[in-house]
């Protein structure tokens, strides 16, 4: 959102008495806690009949109704807002808390672990071993277990697995609906 909407708006909120829009809007808009002041400013422009971009080009007495029209309904989006935010940790928390069997869970970080271990062995580990060997005379090398395109499908499949399929999925309906 540009500085300028904020602007007229806060300055709009100042003006007709709306100091919970006012203080939201100098609080949340942009960064981190952008969501509710994107919530305010979308709630003000749809009063104003306009979408966000267009509120500077407006009359000042519609502004400020719409931004006393979203004064009466700021503690309802709050509440909202609030509501979403549970939702949001409840959603992370029952991630966290699975229960049931182990391996129901866990096959998805041990793989992870797996796979980010052995692309540092293939990418890292090898080469500089192989330089250390060189360089201490050795006349052998190491090599790989698996050849680059084995361990690339395998890399892939997981992901596949592991992002629930959806990637996978996307991608080749995307790639069947091409002429």
């Amino acid at each position: 959102m540009s500085a300028l909407v904020t602007s007229i708006l806060i300055d709009a909120a100042a003006k007709v008495g709306a100091p919970v829009v006012k203080s939201l809007l100098e609080k949340y808009v942009g960064g981190a806690a952008g969501e509710i002041g994107g919530m305010i400013i979308d709630t003000i422009a749809g009063h104003a009949g306009v979408p966000a971009d267009e509120l500077p080009g407006l009359s000042s007495d519609r502004i400020e109704a719409a931004v006393a029209a979203t004064e009466a309904e700021t503690p309802e989006l709050l509440v909202q807002w609030n509501v979403q935010q549970k939702q949001a940790i409840d959603l992370m928390r029952a991630e966290m808390d699975k229960g049931g069997p182990t391996w129901t869970w866990a096959w998805r970080p041990a793989g992870m672990w797996l796979f980010l271990g052995l692309v540092a062995w293939y990418v890292a580990m090898i080469p500089l071993v192989n330089v250390v060997l060189g360089l201490a005379g050795a006349d052998e090398r190491l090599g790989l277990v698996v050849d680059v395109s084995v361990f690339a499908t395998l890399f892939v499949t997981y992901l596949g697995l592991y992002m629930g399929g959806h990637t996978v999925k996307d991608a080749m309906a995307k790639w069947a609906a091409k002429p």
